[in-house]
């Protein structure tokens, strides 16, 4: 019998140049990867590695396009990962959905295998998502040492849940969220309360002892990027929309998407 680390292995080692499909056992239960590799792609790395993951509902195949033509763009790995289906949802809290799965051991499996078999820089793995994808980001920030810088999209943040502690490594982050966006202003769900967009930038920017005055630039007449530094390059940066929604506008949205890449792709971890 083949164990799934191995299987998984196996899939890993045999990617082709383009678009890859794998999935494999974690807990019993098939999970899906879309893995997006560069044209030049020959097995030789390792390489920089972003994970996407998508909202509620959704599919790894969305993600996948919106963030695959970056592989080649920037000569990284994008791995789109699907939830557990039917609920569809990740798991960004403990004890919130009715059905619940082993989504950071899910993608901790995926980075331990790509470190092991030198496809992945351990240096430069990223991760983005979309809603309850971007609410999964803060989950693996606050839990995993496995990345190197997160972005955040279109999502709350979960206080008490996504507060980074004492077993949490500082961590680059870029939040991107539009200012009429359902989360932006916060919630105050009986199940769990989230943090308004400007408190959670201001948690992080806190815990990784980011100076108190950000850099702040405008990017055409929508975007205002606000970005707070620490003194070991460390950035916390709030990527404001104006006038969007839970779905930013497609051309405002890529040029989000390129600023986000910008922005994860020139920190590595230590």
């Amino acid at each position: 019998m083949v164990e799934p680390f191995d299987a998984l292995a196996t899939d890993f080692t045999s990617l082709s140049p383009g678009t890859n499909e794998v999935q494999f056992k974690h807990d019993g239960r098939s999970r899906r990867l879309i893995v997006t590799t560069p044209k030049t792609f020959d097995g030789q790395g390792p390489h920089p590695v972003l994970f996407c993951f998508h909202g509620a509902g959704g599919k790894a195949d969305h993600q996948s396009k919106r963030w695959s033509s970056h592989a080649d763009k920037r000569g990284l790995i994008v791995i789109s990962a699907e939830a557990l289906r039917p609920l569809a949802k990740w798991n960004f809290k403990d004890k919130f959905h009715d059905e619940e799965h082993d989504d950071v051991g899910f993608v901790s499996k995926v980075v331990e295998v790509l470190i092991a078999n030198r496809i992945a820089d351990p240096k430069a793995i990223y991760a983005t998502g979309h809603s309850s994808g971007g609410l999964f980001c803060y989950r693996l920030a606050r839990e995993t040492t496995l990345f190197a810088a997160l972005s955040p999209m279109s999502c709350g943040m979960a206080k008490g849940a996504h507060d980074p502690d004492e077993k949490t490594k500082p961590v680059s982050i870029m939040q991107v969220i539009g200012d009429k966006d359902k989360s932006f202003n916060g919630s105050s769900n009986p199940k769990v309360t989230m943090y308004s967009a400007a408190k959670r930038i201001d948690v992080w920017r806190t815990f990784n002892q980011c100076r108190l005055e950000p850099v702040v630039v405008n990017k055409g007449e929508a975007l205002v990027v606000t970005t707070y530094t620490n003194q070991s390059g460390l950035e916390v940066t709030f990527c404001k929309v104006k006038g969007e929604g839970h779905h930013i506008r497609r051309d405002l949205r890529d040029v989000a998407d390129s600023l986000a890449i910008d922005f994860l792709l020139k920190h590595k971890k230590k």
